[in-house]
């Protein structure tokens, strides 16, 4: 596994899952199929107890998605030719409700 993506290790039964790397601190496929699997490796693992997920980069966990891969998302759903439903989250679904409960909450 290439240390830019995704990094594991295990001490005492605590697994932890190092995401990115000061260079490369943005979400993509290849992360998320290495983060399913490590996690899938883990979960079969009597001997760990606990997975700590971080970020590979000093104060950040993740920046972002990276925007080449949700360009190809979009691609590959528009020529689907799926339909979305009015409630999803993009309008005024679950996504913009808890938006606006957190910024509500950030008045309090």
């Amino acid at each position: 596994m290439d240390a830019d993506v995704l990094t594991t290790r295990v001490a005492d039964g605590i697994a932890v899952i190092t995401l990115g790397s000061t260079r490369r601190i943005y979400f993509d496929e290849e992360m998320g199929d290495a983060l399913t699997t490590a996690l899938d490796g883990f979960a079969g693992d009597a001997s760990v107890r606990v997975v700590v997920v971080t970020g590979g980069a000093p104060g950040y966990f993740i920046r972002h998605y990276s925007i080449a891969a949700l360009i190809r998302l979009a691609e590959s759903l528009r020529a689907s030719g799926r339909e979305w439903p009015e409630n999803a989250t993009y309008n005024g679904g679950s996504w913009t409700r808890r938006s606006r409960c957190a910024r509500a909450c950030q008045n309090l």
